[in-house]
């Protein structure tokens, strides 16, 4: 507000000029109301991420179907040459058994390694389905489906990692682990100080957090297709030239994937959990 000089006259009947304390003040733009009310941005957060999940599953399971349509990349005796060669040029050769499991030979593999046969058969089962392969290192055992033997290459990869350092050790050992982070998360961030109104360090990283936890797995399952890959090729230069490492390597690719895919379906699950929809 601004105020105009005043003519005032004094007793003596001489004018003089007063001015008045001048005011000034500043006008301010009333705040706009925002789009999105601040109370509905986590429920909106919420399902965006919920959503997300949901495409990243389908993605997942996109991938998976990818690698069980993918064809073989050589015969299955060439397979069991190159899985010969990873275990014996990393003096494997009589510490881990290999298994090529059939609806026919599963209910005999699981009474040979396992402790308990029915449970064991259950894990066996989408192995001779051709829906899954894997390596146990406490019964230094690696299996894959008999129908698609070129995933033995992979698994044997894993064999050869946790053998050789404590480093790619604590890698493999990690995936055990990840399922203990969010409630470490919760109880964390149950006693940490919390300012009203502001999202903690965990609240605000919690995805980001999620995805760490998971990356060495990402890395290990890499590594283990990258050793795979190697002793294919090694086998492609000594006994058949006519290989071609081209579906193997793509069969490897979407596998990985599913675990790339993992990891951030993961991240946000562990985001998800973290959420706050308490008054601040």
């Amino acid at each position: 507000m601004f105020t105009d000089n005043i003519k005032t006259r004094n007793i003596s009947g001489q004018y003089y000029i007063t001015t008045p304390q001048i005011q000034r003040g500043y006008y301010a733009e009333p705040k706009p109301e925002p789009l999105i009310p601040e109370d509905a941005k986590p429920l909106i957060t919420f399902g965006i991420l919920q959503t997300l999940t949901v495409l990243l599953q389908k993605a997942s399971k996109w991938c998976g179907n990818k690698l069980m349509q993918g064809k073989e990349f050589t015969t299955p005796k060439n397979i069991e040459k190159a899985a010969e060669h990873m275990l014996s040029s990393n003096n494997l050769k009589d510490k881990i058994n290999v298994e090529y499991i059939t609806t026919s030979n599963a209910r005999q593999i699981a009474g040979k390694y396992g402790q308990n046969n029915a449970e064991f058969l259950k894990i066996l089962t989408p192995v001779a389905n051709g829906e899954n392969a894997f390596y146990a290192d406490s019964l230094k055992l690696a299996v894959a489906p008999k129908s698609k033997p070129s995933l033995i290459l992979h698994e044997l990869g894993h064999a050869v990692n946790a053998n050789k350092g404590k480093v790619l050790k604590f890698l493999q050992k990690s995936k055990s682990k990840i399922a203990n982070l969010t409630p470490a998360l919760l109880l964390l961030n149950s006693i940490a100080p919390k300012e009203k109104g502001k999202k903690t360090f965990l609240e605000k990283y919690a995805g980001l957090i999620g995805f760490g936890a998971f990356l060495p797995t990402i890395i290990e399952e890499g590594i283990a297709s990258v050793r795979g890959i190697k002793a294919a090729k090694k086998i492609q230069q000594t006994v058949d030239k006519t290989i071609k490492l081209a579906p193997l390597k793509r069969n490897y690719f979407f596998a990985w994937m599913t675990y790339l895919i993992a990891g951030l379906i993961f991240g946000t699950g562990v985001h998800l959990n973290m959420m706050d929809f308490r008054n601040k």
